[in-house]
């Protein structure tokens, strides 16, 4: 493979040879490290699934649009945005604070970067709430001037300092009471400091990526927002992630049941472009099919006005999708959508009582005399960032025996022993060998002072966010596909104030991490080292099979259980075959030869932990079974020496460490 050009925006990204699907974690300015990355990549790989939380949501959506604008010059131009970013203040300016909101912005911009952060922070505090100060102060003053005025001596010096110190405290008890009453108005900027909106002039974060997000796919950015449809007939597939906090769970963009959300198109125009609202009214989700759940839906559409059902996910925009996943805590707002917890008494009365009455009154009138006075209630549900949850969700795309590789970025501080380097190929890590990436990451508290508490909860935190994340990246078949980009205390993060030089270096560390990608899994297969695209698939394979043979046992020993445990219950074969309407009557198959269906895989299933692990003779089911046609012998000089045993063989001996698991989880 030929040494790749240094400028991406020169490259030629006509002729990708390969496939693969990318996830990207999140880090909110950390994102400036994928466009080059994800630029270096599609000179040789067509995008087909992209992926990312937060930060890497936006990401995210950038490289889907720029892959569906490929042929208009997407690539190239989402080659420009890291010159775009690191110019003035660009990167700083997305971030725009509301009026109510921006004294607290500022102070936070001034705890940013190393050194000096006291000072900053002071001189913030007092620019914002001089008069706060001030107030706070009134008595210290008096105090001095009474001093003056009355006394003299020592008498003078006591007052004096006395009067001082009752100023300091005073004036800091000002700012504390202008702080707290500033924090008291964020929840009513839907929680955050910055809306994603701002004023005229410079753009803010969501216009900016609504714009970008048209731009790269090659439409104009005057019309309807760019959705999840346009970019899957482009054949690519986008997914986020987003937290509801309301509910407490995560959920995966675009998610299945959109029916369930209202939103409230007042409250959404403080938070997205007209044209992005204007998208949303005109594309509810169309009639179903059955004309009584059709009217039901229509219904409770009208009930629920003002608010607006949302779109089906194929009509969301992307860039809605993207301001769910980016929603960073307290910076950025959280968005407000609406459902009804069909929990509550008076929602299921409610509802019950419209039926009623659309069913003896179909075209009644519901604001007529004789509707039902009651109404469902739809609740405020609190969308925010996707990392909350998962904040690098290298599941996404996963398959038992992958097509295409699924790359993975990593963001992650310097390891001690490995300091940064001005070389920044250096400051990224791919794994060379297939045992490499498995030994666990630290993460270590500050030896002495406040800091110390700081990471101690700060790992609190850290630890409820990323358990999963952080597990499933040192998983046999994850781990030699995820690529660790180094970051410092000054890089990214939370710094909205990087300097060109830093956005400068963060992006070539991204072409660095691309190019470890494409030299490990692009390469010609006769110049494969230990670890290759092939080898890849070969680790994939074999943890596979491991798991999967150890969820079929699991299935054989239930299934096999020769009687229930309590007199009347009946085996698993017994409810597979009984009667229609006989208890238990949830789930039930629809028809006879479901049923068939079902009781014929099932014994597949069993018949398959047979090959994977034979039970011993004492252990096997009492039941008359036809013999399995025997195979003809393999000549023994095929056979080799270590195989010729009586022992039965197990999958799981000789796979890949730590041993994943088959397991039953419900989609985000």
């Amino acid at each position: 493979m030929s040494a790749p050009a240094a400028d991406p925006r020169q490259y030629d990204y006509s002729r990708p040879e390969r496939e693969c699907d990318i996830v990207m974690k999140g880090g909110i300015t950390s994102g400036v490290v994928y466009p080059h990355a994800i630029c270096e990549l599609a000179q040789t790989y067509r995008l087909v699934n992209v992926g990312g939380t937060s930060a890497g949501a936006i990401a995210a959506a950038a490289a889907g649009a720029a892959e569906a604008g490929r042929a208009s010059g997407g690539y190239k131009k989402l080659a420009e945005l890291p010159d775009w970013l690191g110019a003035g203040t660009n990167l700083l300016s997305l971030f725009q604070p509301q009026e109510k909101t921006k004294r607290l912005f500022s102070v936070l911009v001034a705890s940013l970067g190393r050194g000096g952060k006291v000072g900053r922070v002071t001189a913030a505090l007092l620019r914002g709430y001089w008069v706060a100060a001030l107030v706070g102060a009134l008595l210290g003053v008096l105090i001095v001037g009474l001093a003056i005025w009355l006394a003299s001596g020592a008498g003078l010096v006591l007052a004096a300092v006395a009067g001082v110190l009752v100023a300091a405290v005073g004036a800091v008890g000002g700012i504390g009471v202008g702080v707290y009453r500033d924090l008291l108005r964020v929840p009513d900027n839907c929680f955050g400091l910055c809306s994603g909106l701002g004023d005229p002039g410079p753009p803010a974060l969501t216009p900016w990526l609504a714009d970008l997000i048209d731009e790269l796919a090659g439409r104009e950015k005057t019309g309807s927002p760019f959705t999840f449809a346009e970019l899957e007939q482009a054949g690519v597939h986008l997914e986020l992630m987003t937290t509801n906090l309301t509910q407490r769970r995560p959920l995966r963009l675009p998610w299945v049941r959109p029916e369930l959300f209202f939103f409230d198109p007042a409250a959404l125009r403080q938070l997205f472009p007209e044209r992005v609202i204007q998208h949303l009214e005109r594309n509810p989700p169309p009639d179903v099919e059955d004309e009584a759940e059709a009217r039901d839906w229509r219904l409770l559409c009208w009930l629920l006005e003002p608010l607006r059902p949302l779109p089906l996910p194929a009509n969301l925009p992307i860039v809605v999708g993207a301001r769910l996943s980016l929603s960073f805590p307290l910076l950025l707002s959280a968005i407000p959508l609406h459902a009804i917890d069909w929990s509550r008494k008076h929602n299921q009365e409610a509802i019950a009582e419209w039926r009623t009455w659309l069913h003896d009154n179909p075209d009644g009138d519901p604001d007529g005399e004789g509707a039902p006075a009651r109404r469902p209630y739809a609740e405020m549900c609190w969308f925010s960032d996707g990392g909350i949850s998962s904040n690098f969700p290298i599941h996404f795309f996963d398959a038992p025996l992958p097509r295409r590789p699924t790359f993975a970025i990593n963001l992650r501080g310097f390891h001690p022993d490995y300091p940064q380097s001005s070389d920044e190929s250096q400051n990224v890590y791919l794994p060379e060998r297939s045992v490499g990436g498995l030994l666990e990451w630290w993460y270590r508290y500050p030896d002495e002072g406040f800091g110390r508490l700081k990471g101690f909860g700060e790992s609190i935190v850290r630890t409820m966010q990323n358990r999963v994340d952080e597990a499933q990246m040192r998983a046999p078949g994850y781990r030699d596909r995820v690529v660790h980009v180094s970051t410092s205390e000054v890089e990214g993060g939370m710094n909205l104030n990087m300097p060109t030089p830093v956005i400068d270096s963060l992006t070539a560390r991204g072409r660095a991490a691309a190019r470890r990608l494409l030299d490990r899994f692009a390469r010609p297969p006769q110049q494969a080292g230990d670890l290759s695209w092939d080898s890849h698939r070969w680790t994939r394979y074999r943890s596979s099979i491991a798991a999967i043979a150890d969820l079929l046992v699991q299935v054989r020993a239930g299934y096999q259980a020769s009687s229930p445990q309590v007199e009347g219950e009946r085996t698993y074969a017994q409810l597979i075959q009984r009667a229609p309407r006989e208890h238990p009557r949830a789930y039930q198959f629809v028809r006879a030869a479901q049923r068939n269906l079902a009781k014929e895989f099932t014994e597949a299933l069993v018949g398959a932990a047979d090959v994977a692990k034979p039970l011993p003779p004492e252990e096997a089911p009492d039941e008359n079974r036809p013999p399995e046609p025997e195979l003809p012998p393999e000549p023994a000089a095929l056979i080799a020496p270590q195989e010729a045993t009586s022992e039965p063989e197990d999958l799981a001996e000789g796979a890949p460490r730590p041993q994943p698991e088959a397991r039953i989880v419900p989609r985000a």
